[in-house]
Parts: structure tokens; sequence; C-alpha cells
């Protein structure tokens, strides 16, 4: 059988699409636009309207988007559909205006959407659905104007297509009953959409409205959440039989291979390719069932043996999960495969009543988590490893295991920016083991490493990472995460603002960090925005809302990072609760991108902990110089009492910030147009000091930026 695959690539003209339900356009949505491309001005030629027919038979199709993420609620005022009312007076009608809300999805408008359909045999109709792709419009409402275009390819090629997209892919799993989108259902779906058009036609007949017929489609699972099996491990007496850690791949080949030769008897096709892998390729990956052993964890004294295991079964996975419940439970696990023979005193499985323990791993229940850590070591995949001697080749190995890290996680489908917070060999956990005590006949110990990661959002899991992950290794569970301060930015070197837009350019990114407040707790906070809910400014006398900064590194005349700030990040005497810091830590790590009016859009990347070291602005020293001018708190009435008032003003700022009184060398002062004065200084504290160091009237908008000497 020659299998071939249908692709209509959809590209959108803008870069948001207004269509109702959730995210990507539903492949129903896709079959009406095709539907109103072949029915544009005229009927639809027999061989478009077959090939329609053809596609509405054809199973759900595979889905990639571009990463996306949805809009502020939007209120427009339009003018209301009642001139009739005001008799022809166009005037008095424009001013009845209704709301209407609007809530898009944006994405980066320069990547399509693809909707892969597989089929058996080369078929004329996709030809005709390729030449019809063509004619496509419109996708969404009537804002979403869009182009497409298709081609017919074999099924290797499409996977291939599938396996290489770099954004979301969303599979269809007909058996889910979460994450609906709607498809077409065979031999019903163009039928109604005709009717529907013929009724909206005649939809006012005789002086009535006559509400035209709905379209008829079928909702379909995509991505749905895999089912998940929970065994307890017994003896024969029904007591726990712990297995050990570090033989955690062992146990785990074991399980899998009893389990395969006991369904291989009845699906011998299904069973060696989704559950041990044997002929599977990369499009079966998604749909191989997982056994995962779970050590005991939760305390800090628990000893870590294996005394669970979690069997993860997709949801478009051809076995039924009876039927893996079935193969799993109850087997004896030590069996002489050649003999029959069973050890009195083997372990079995027994499904588990009590899954609250499965919150220590992210699962059921528990709270989403952003930072990660292993149980068991991840298999890097790493080629030949070399002993690094020299600091050169330390170097160059710590960047190989950060690519080999990344591309584990590009392995198991995770492409979000995730940012690599340590790899080590050492385990996170008290009670954990170094990671080449698990070393494995295929993972020698040269590819075994825990990791420690942070995701750009919240996660949930089973998370199981690396090249052991269908044998128990790379066991990931939630880490507590410490709320940081201190947030900095690369920015794009594309579009960088100038030394002098500094101030512009901080107030654009004072409105983004507010937008995305609102977006995610409804109204900006006096945190974000500075101000109180009535609108006032924060007048209080203490530092409550964030400071931000920005410099320029390399000295190009271009600023090249962002210094975000807590409040209490640059004030040590600042009081705040635990809301403040999961506040600052969800609004501040969300910002990717600044809309800046004539200075264009600016890029920004969060850095890791590992650049906040190396930077001069949050580093540790003695002595402090200014980057940006420091504007006094109280500005003295004349130029000649400037440099005693300075020197008292600074020394008290940095008082009330809870830091050492330094001493204060005035490099120069400067006085504006309208009186204002500034200062460039040095100070020296007695002992070290932690930056940021933002002091001064204006610190809150980049003045007062001090950098380590």
């Amino acid at each position: 059988m020659n299998q071939q695959a249908l692709v209509i690539s959809v590209r959108l003209l803008d870069d948001r699409y207004h269509g109702n339900g959730t995210w990507p356009p539903s492949p129903f949505r896709l079959f009406q636009a095709l539907v109103a491309a072949a029915y544009t001005g005229s009927t639809a030629s027999d061989a478009e309207a077959a090939a329609l027919r053809w596609l509405e038979q054809l199973p759900p199709p595979v889905v990639l988007s571009p990463a996306c993420k949805q809009s502020a609620l939007t209120t427009y005022y339009v003018p209301r559909n009642g001139a009739d009312a005001q008799q022809g007076n166009l005037a008095a009608a424009a001013k009845k205006r209704d709301a209407k809300l609007a809530k898009p999805w944006l994405f980066d408008g320069q990547q399509p959407l693809h909707y892969v359909w597989f089929f058996a045999e080369r078929a004329d109709e996709a030809q005709t659905l390729a030449e019809l792709s063509e004619r496509l419009y419109q996708l969404g409402r009537g804002v979403d104007m869009a182009f497409a275009w298709a081609e017919q390819l074999s099924a290797d090629q499409a996977k291939q297509i599938i396996v290489q997209h770099a954004g979301p892919v969303f599979r269809p799993t007909p058996l889910g009953v979460s994450n609906m989108l709607d498809c077409p259902s065979p031999s019903r779906s163009l039928d109604s959409l005709l009717t529907r058009y013929q009724g909206q036609l005649k939809r006012l007949r005789k002086g009535e409205f006559h509400k035209p017929p709905l379209p008829i489609f079928q909702p379909t699972g995509y991505n749905c959440p895999s089912s998940l099996l929970l065994f307890d491990i017994q003896n024969q007496h029904g007591d726990v039989a712990a297995q050990t850690l570090t033989a955690a791949a062992q146990f785990t080949q074991r399980l899998v291979e009893l389990a395969k030769n006991r369904l291989k008897q009845h699906f011998p096709e299904y069973a060696e390719r989704y559950l041990a892998g044997i002929g599977a390729n990369d499009a079966d990956k998604a749909l191989r069932i997982r056994a995962i052993p779970l050590p005991s964890i939760g305390y800090q004294r628990t000893n870590p043996d294996i005394r669970r295991v979690l069997v993860e079964v997709p949801a478009d996975c051809p076995l039924q999960l009876a039927d893996v419940e079935w193969a799993f439970a109850g087997w004896p696990l030590d069996v002489n495969l050649e003999t029959g023979e069973i050890d009195p005193h083997t372990p079995v499985l027994v499904k588990a009543n009590d899954h609250k323990m499965l919150e220590h791993y992210g699962i059921s229940g528990q709270k989403a988590a952003r930072v990660w850590h292993t149980v068991t070591p991840v298999v890097l995949p790493l080629g030949k490893s070399f002993p690094a001697q020299s600091g050169a080749e330390r170097v160059l190995k710590q960047g190989q295991l950060h690519h080999a890290a990344r591309q584990a996680l590009r392995h198991c489908g995770i492409t979000a920016p995730v940012q690599i917070l340590s790899i080590q060999r050492e385990p996170f956990d008290s009670t954990g083991t170094l990671a080449e005590d698990f070393a494995f006949q295929r993972f020698d110990r040269s590819r075994l490493y825990h990791l420690e990661l942070a995701f750009p959002e919240p996660m949930t899991g089973p998370l199981v990472i690396g090249d052991g992950r269908y044998l128990g290794l790379g066991l990931m569970r939630p880490a507590t995460e410490s709320p940081r301060s201190v947030m900095r930015f690369a920015i794009n070197p594309s579009n960088r603002p100038t030394l002098q837009s500094r101030s512009d350019m901080l107030q654009a990114v004072r409105r983004a960090l507010m937008s995305l407040d609102r977006q995610l707790f409804g109204q900006a906070s006096r945190l974000i925005s500075g101000h109180e809910a009535d609108g006032s400014a924060d007048r209080s006398g203490n530092h409550q809302h964030i400071f931000l900064a920005a410099d320029d590194n390399d000295g190009d005349g271009l600023l090249d990072c962002l210094l975000v700030a807590a409040p209490w990040g640059c004030d040590r005497n600042a009081k705040y609760s635990n809301g403040d810091r999961e506040r600052f830590e969800m609004v501040v790590s969300r910002l990717m991108t600044v809309r800046a009016g004539a200075l264009g859009i600016i890029s920004l990347q969060l850095q890791d902990d590992t650049a906040n070291h190396e930077d001069s602005l949050l580093s540790s020293a003695k002595r402090w110089k200014t980057i940006s001018a420091y504007r006094p708190t109280r500005c003295p009435k004349t130029l000649a009492q400037a440099d005693d008032a300075i020197r008292v003003d600074v020394v008290n700022e940095c008082l009330r910030r809870g830091l050492p009184e330094p001493k204060v060398e005035i490099l120069n002062i400067h006085q504006g147009r309208k009186g204002g004065i500034k200062a460039q200084l040095s100070l020296s504290f007695a002992v070290a000091v932690a930056g940021p160091l933002l002091l001064g009237k204006d610190s809150h908008e980049g003045g007062g930026l001090f950098g380590a000497e």
C-alpha cells in the first residue's frame, strides 16, 4: 500500500486570528473556507464537489501551528444596525453604538498552519483540492484574510514535516474527550453547509425571520492527555516489595518485556511496536506506552526505593487501556521465560487505590511548576566523550552538555525555550544517587547526568526526558523555586535603542508589563504600574513598585540589556507578600516583546542566573560607580550647595534602602536648564554589596543606576 498525505498550508495576512473557539483554527473551519472558495461566484464543479465529499470522509487531520498566545480582551464600539429607526439620519445613527468584544489569537504571521490528512492510495481528489486551495481567501471571520496552497505527498514525507515542525503539533485522539476541535462529519458536512446557505438566502419570508439550519460537524479530541495506571509493587503476602533505585532501568526493561509477551499473543503487531518500540518510527513515538518506576519521595528522609509503577497510555494508542492493565497487573515479575518456573518470592503489580503520592511528581491535583529537576538521571544524546583537563576543554564540554540537553528536550516534543539551570552528576535531593550509579548496558556512565530546568510556563507531570525515557530514566519532579527579585533581559541586536532613547524605551517596557499584568490578573497592580487603584500616583513614601533600568554593556552607544527589579530587590527594607512575589514572577517572566512606538518592536530574551552573576550590575562589590546620573531626592537650592547636599542625600538614601553607609566621591555635577541637578558618583562601602544599585529620585525609571568597579 502506497500511503499518501494531503498537506494544505494556510497563511493569514495578519499576525492574529479572530475566529471563535480554541487555537488552532479547526479542520472544519478550513473545510468551510474550501467550500466558500469552491462556490464563490457560481456553483462548484462536479470534480470539486466530489473532492470535498472525499475530504469529509477522511480521518481527522494532524494540525501543525505556530506558537501563539491570546491577547487581552478589547472592546470596540461599532454603529448599531438601526439606521431605519433614525429615519435615515446617518449622523444620528452613527452615535448609536454597540460594544463588540474581541480577544484574538496572536502568532507569527510568517508561519503557516498545516493540515495533514493521510489516506491509502494516490487520489485525483487530492489534486483537485490542491487546485481549489489556491482560491481560498479567508479562514475565520471576515477580517481573517488568508491564502493557501496544497500538495500531495507520500506519507513518509508528510511525517517528516510533522517531526521537523518547530511549533505545536495537534494530533487527533478520537477516544479523548477534551481539547475538542471540530472536524468534517462524513457524508453530512458539505450537504449541511449547502442547506444552511440556502436557508440564509430565505431567512426573511413573509415579514418573519426564519433561522437557517446549523452546519453539521464532528467534535474530535486533539492532544488529549494520556491515561495513567498506577500499580503498587507487592509480594505474595501483600507487603510492599521495594526495588532498588539504581536498578530502575533493568526493572523497567523486565517489566515491559513480560507485558509485551502477554499482549503479543493477542496483538502481535501492536505489542512490539507500541510497548517495546520494535519497528516503531518517529511518528509512533507519540503513541508508545511508557512504564515509569516511581521512587518514593516527598519527605527528606524517605528511602527512595521504587515502590510503585506508573503506566502511561497515550489517548490515541491502538492498544486499549483495559488490555494494557491486564498485561501489567497481577502477573509475577520473576519468571523463567524458558521453563516457566516462577519464584515464590517474586513481586507482582497490584493496581493502587491511593494516588496521593502522584502529587510529588506534579500529577493529579499538584499545582503546575516551572522549575523541575531529575530524580533518576537523564540519558543525554551524546557521542564519544573525552576527559576535560584544561579550562578550554571544560568550556567545550559544558557547551556539548547543554546542546545535548536541548536535543533531549526536542526529542520529547518540548520546543519551548527551556532554561537549563544545572547539569551535574550529583543528585539534587539529599537521598538521591549519583548519576553514574544508574549505568546500564545500553547507557554508559558518560551519558548520565542530573538536570534542573526552568520552563517558561508552569507544567504538570509526568515529565520524563532523554534517551532512557522508556526505561524509567530521566524522571523529573517539581522543584522548589526561589522567587526572583531581579530579571535581566538581553535586547535583540536587530533593534537596539540608542542611549539617548533610554527613557522612552523604559516607559514602553512599563506599559508592556502593565498590559501583561492586566491579561493575567484582570487589572494592573500598584506593584507593576506604580499607581493606586484610583489611578493616582503611588506616594506612600515607600518603594512599592518595580524598578526599571537599561544599560550599554559593550560601549557601542546602543542599549543591550534591560533590568526589571522588584521593590525588595532594590530596597532591603521593603515589605512584600508571597502574592507580590508570585505576581512579579508571573508577569515579568512573560515579557518577550515591547512595542515602543517610534523605536519599533524590541525583542527581549530572559537571561539565566549564570549571566546575572557575571553582570557588573548584579554582582557583589565594594566600589560602585554611576552609569546613569544620580538625581537627589531633595534638590539643593543653589549649585554652590549641591556638593554637600548630594553627599548627605546619597548617604540617607542608602540607609533608607538598608545599605551600609558609603563614602561618596562626586565625579561631576550637572545643572539642567530648569535648575534640576544630577551628579556622577563613586560609592565605596566597607563590605561588598550585591546589585542592583538603583538610587535617587528617578531610580524607578532607570536613573541612579550603578555598576560595580
